[in-house]
């Protein structure tokens, strides 16, 4: 794997947009990754330049803070398994990332905050809110 392409698309995926909240809970996350399940095993088009097809292999809980995502994202980089590359984080602040590969090279791995999706596609999705 290209460990240079991983880390500055890493860099610029992790940009947030005014979409509230900022971190999630547990729960939420997990919510979250229920509700997209769906995109898993599918593939769509990145908006970079140029374009890169993505095929989704998981939408998963990642830490929120920088330094413990970039942890997380290295952990995942190494074994493929995002629930593995979360056992050790001890924080209660999370994200949403859907994890994938480039179709056009394998190895490279795309990372792409939940929230940077769902802008780019023009999703409408109510975030869920603590009770």
């Amino acid at each position: 794997m290209r460990k240079g392409f991983l880390l500055s698309c890493f860099v610029a995926c992790s940009k947030y947009y005014v979409v509230k909240p900022l971190y999630f809970t547990l729960e939420q996350a997990t919510e979250i990754c229920d509700d997209f399940e769906d995109l898993i095993d599918t593939e769509f088009t990145y908006r970079s330049a140029p374009p890169i097809k993505l095929l989704i292999d998981h939408v998963a809980i990642a830490p929120f803070d920088k330094a413990d995502k970039e942890v997380f994202v290295n952990s995942y980089t190494t074994s493929g398994d995002p629930v593995g590359a979360l056992n050790n984080y001890a924080g209660d602040k999370y994200d949403v990332l859907i994890l994938g590969q480039n179709a056009n090279d394998p190895n490279d791995i795309i990372i792409l905050d939940i929230r940077q999706y769902i802008e780019e596609n023009n999703v409408a999705y109510n975030f869920p809110t603590e009770d």
